[in-house]
């Protein structure tokens, strides 16, 4: 049976980190431990290789680094609320949006994920729901709400 999308034990937060690289590979590692990657530092190697392509900083102090790769048993979605914002690129961040997805054969399945991101990112509520959400739970909660 697939794992759902999201999970608490995927939901980080006040993570206090500086570097890309940093928040990348904290979140690697709690997708690793929750049984969703095959080869770790393979998934960080493709993230980091995706995001040298182009910033995935997208507005309303959110950043949605992502890979499709070899490296992913399962597709997931990990959010990190920072404990202080933080540079990605040319923007500011205060929350970010981890994609893995397996490849092959999950298509353009990334992309259907950050469609939905998008879609929401764009509500005020949204991002303020996420922002105040006060346990792991409650965040999945907000994700699967909307």
């Amino acid at each position: 049976m697939e794992k759902e999308l999201i999970n608490t034990n995927i939901v980080l937060f006040d993570v206090d980190v500086t570097e890309k690289e940093e928040v990348i590979g904290l979140i690697a590692d709690a997708m690793d431990k929750d049984g969703r990657l095959i080869d770790k530092k393979g998934y960080v190697e493709d993230v980091l290789k995706r995001e040298a392509t182009s910033s995935t900083a997208i507005g309303f102090s959110t950043a949605t680094p992502h890979a499709k790769s070899v490296s992913v048993k399962s597709p997931s979605l990990a959010f990190v609320r920072l404990k202080q914002p933080m540079k990605w690129d040319d923007e500011e961040i205060t929350m970010l949006f981890q994609i893995a997805v397996p490849s092959p054969g999950q298509g353009d399945r990334h992309m259907e994920i950050l469609a939905q991101l998008f879609r929401n990112l764009v509500y005020d509520e949204f991002r303020d729901k996420l922002s105040a959400a006060s346990s792991e739970q409650e965040v999945v909660d907000i994700l699967k709400e909307f």
